[in-house]
């Protein structure tokens, strides 16, 4: 089957396997920060994936039913992975992990709705960049936590903003930036996706 695969589906492929790898060195001692460093590389290198696939598939007129439906999917993984893995740490609000999974596995059912009536399944415009906020949200945790092994990296700089350095500051002020807009456009998102497929939701059937 891998054969058959044009190249934009096997980088989302690639992408859902590296998920996994993720959360081992995720969930290994935060204490050993070179398995931060290397949770930080395996998640940019996904991330990576899903700004490549994307362009080469449109590049290349090779847009498919499974990437359509696969890479959406493992964009969700990577992101969701993420997130929780942050939260467990403390990194970020558990909060904004329940909006971000609520919206897709909302969006997950009204997708398949669509998929029924064979309604177009694209990603929207809203919905891709909430995805580029949230991996560029989750690559700032992580750098956070590898750097510094701070277990409360979110709030840092309003906490203790006066004990930073620059480059701390900068780092904590633009993860918060990235994961509030982030959190924005999912919500937004989800409006738009239900506003797009709430005419293929049928009750009677």
């Amino acid at each position: 089957m891998l054969k058959k695969m044009n190249l934009p589906n096997k980088l989302t492929c690639l992408r859902i396997l590296l998920v996994p790898i993720f959360v081992v060195f995720m969930a290994l001692p935060v204490e050993w920060t070179w398995t931060k460093w290397t949770a930080l590389g395996i998640y940019i290198l996904a991330s990576l994936t899903d700004c490549l696939d994307g362009h080469i598939a449109r590049k290349n007129n090779i847009i498919t039913k499974f990437g359509k439906i696969m890479d959406p999917l493992a964009d969700k993984l990577l992101v969701s992975s993420g997130f929780v893995m942050l939260a467990g740490l403390n990194i970020i609000p558990a909060w904004i992990v329940v909006i971000i999974l609520f919206r897709d596995f909302f969006v997950t059912s009204l997708r398949m709705f669509g998929a029924d009536n064979n309604s177009d399944l694209a990603a929207h415009f809203s919905g891709k960049i909430k995805t580029v906020f949230q991996l560029i949200g989750v690559c700032l945790a992580i750098l956070a936590v590898a750097l510094y092994t701070s277990n409360n990296a979110f709030g840092a700089f309003i906490e203790a903003s006066v004990n930073m350095s620059m480059a701390q500051l900068m780092i904590n002020v633009l993860m918060t930036v990235s994961i509030s807009v982030a959190a924005i456009f999912t919500i937004w998102s989800l409006v738009d996706y239900f506003l797009k497929f709430k005419k293929d939701i049928n009750v009677e059937e």
